[in-house]
């Protein structure tokens, strides 16, 4: 089975890397056996990325829900407003997807600050937020849409288009 070791690299090169990565595994064969153990993830700009059509679908927040959290005093509402704007900055683009690296260096906060707030982000939702949509086990639906992906070391995160729309508005961004 192959053996996998973490590297550093300049986060302006982490594309070009993972498409490295990625087409090498690709021309690769692996045995049945291995095959379900490993399966190797495409770079996030590439087309035809696994979360797209999870993400078109993605349950919308009302705008008073959206509202309510742009207001926030609590340390996660702010994180988590701060992440929205970051991903509704890019959600009409080819790749709408940001890792949590990317997060944090576009929002100012320290990685920690926002792993944190994805910690504590379903409990603050269920104090908080009684009418947002909710998943098949009751629990809150996330504002943004999140992504671990195999062989990949941080989550990567999105908005929908659509949501994207209603975030500007409430936020008077252009």
């Amino acid at each position: 089975m192959a053996k996998w070791v973490p590297i550093l690299v300049r986060l302006e090169d982490l594309t070009e890397f993972q498409a490295m990565v990625a087409e090498r595994e690709a021309r690769r064969t692996v045995e049945p056996s291995e095959a379900a153990d490993y399966s190797p993830a495409a770079p996030s700009a590439s087309p035809g990325r696994t979360g797209d059509a999870e993400l078109a679908g993605h349950p919308l927040w009302s705008v008073d829900d959206l509202l309510t959290l742009s207001k926030g005093t609590s340390e996660t509402a702010k994180r988590w407003t701060l992440a929205n704007d970051a991903c509704c900055e890019i959600a009409d683009s080819d790749n709408p997807w940001l890792w949590s690296s990317e997060v944090a260096q576009r929002t100012g906060m320290p990685i920690s600050q926002w792993r944190d707030a994805t910690r504590k982000i379903t409990r603050h939702l269920k104090a908080n937020y009684p009418h947002v949509p909710r998943n098949n086990d009751g629990d809150p639906v996330w504002p943004l849409l999140g992504e671990l992906r195999p062989g990949f070391q941080e989550a990567r995160w999105a908005m929908n288009r659509e949501q994207a729309k209603q975030w500007r508005q409430i936020r008077g961004l252009s």
